[in-house]
């Protein structure tokens, strides 16, 4: 997959798995915009006389202290809007694509082109991130360092996550990421750095990963409704 495609479809997602659903006006704007009370047709009156039947064949006027108000409808346009706006309809197949990966590689796209910040999402992507990286511990691995290691599995997701999304963006520097373990930055260097690294890796091979299955997937469909 070469970075081009790679990039393409980073764009591509961000576009498709933007959420919409604040895209519509609220009340408040609405009756702002278009206000519900029209005057003029019905103009008030310090008294208003409403007559009513009291029942018993004859009619019983009553003085009222409002009058009559002609209301407008809040929306702006006769007809309702479409269930699906044309940006929308034209991301459809993307959106189909993402929905046909595993779990762990939708809950990636989502969080990082989608910017979904569902908790169950981001406990998929650390799983999977995890469950990678533990086949390559070496064994005798204390309990310490690993509860260590896995406090650095959410971190790594969020900084390939923010790099691919920008280019200017910093690494973390050794140093930092020893003080937030609590260890010297020799121990950091000779222990935890080259785990770092394999942590960023598998994040970076679970993105390539996804998006490829994407870009195959989409593909094909074009390509079975082209025949069909």
């Amino acid at each position: 997959m070469t970075p081009q495609l790679l990039e393409y479809a980073r764009i591509e997602l961000t576009r498709a798995l933007m959420d919409h659903s604040g895209k519509t006006k609220g009340q408040l704007q609405a009756f702002c915009e278009h206000p519900p009370a029209d005057k003029d047709r019905s103009p008030r009156k310090p008294i208003h006389v409403v007559e009513l039947d009291n029942g018993r064949g004859g009619v019983q006027c009553v003085k009222a202290e409002n009058s009559a108000v002609y209301v407008l409808e809040t929306r702006s346009r006769r007809r309702p809007l479409p269930p699906i706006n044309d940006c929308g309809f034209s991301a459809a197949p993307w959106r189909r694509a993402v929905n046909m990966l595993p779990e762990h590689e939708q809950a990636w796209l989502k969080y990082c082109y989608g910017f979904d910040l569902n908790f169950r999402y981001q406990t998929l992507i650390c799983e999977a991130i995890w469950n990678e990286h533990q086949k390559h511990l070496p064994e005798g691995l204390m309990r310490k360092t690993k509860k260590r290691l896995i406090a650095l599995v959410w971190l790594a997701v969020q900084e390939v996550a923010t790099m691919n999304l920008n280019e200017t963006y910093k690494q973390y520097a050794g140093a930092a990421l020893a003080g937030h373990l609590g260890v010297s930055r020799s121990t950091w260097c000779e222990i935890y750095a080259p785990h770092w690294r394999a942590l960023k890796s598998a994040v970076t091979n679970l993105d390539c990963s996804a998006l490829d299955s994407v870009l195959y997937l989409k593909q094909d469909k074009a390509f079975d409704d082209a025949i069909s």
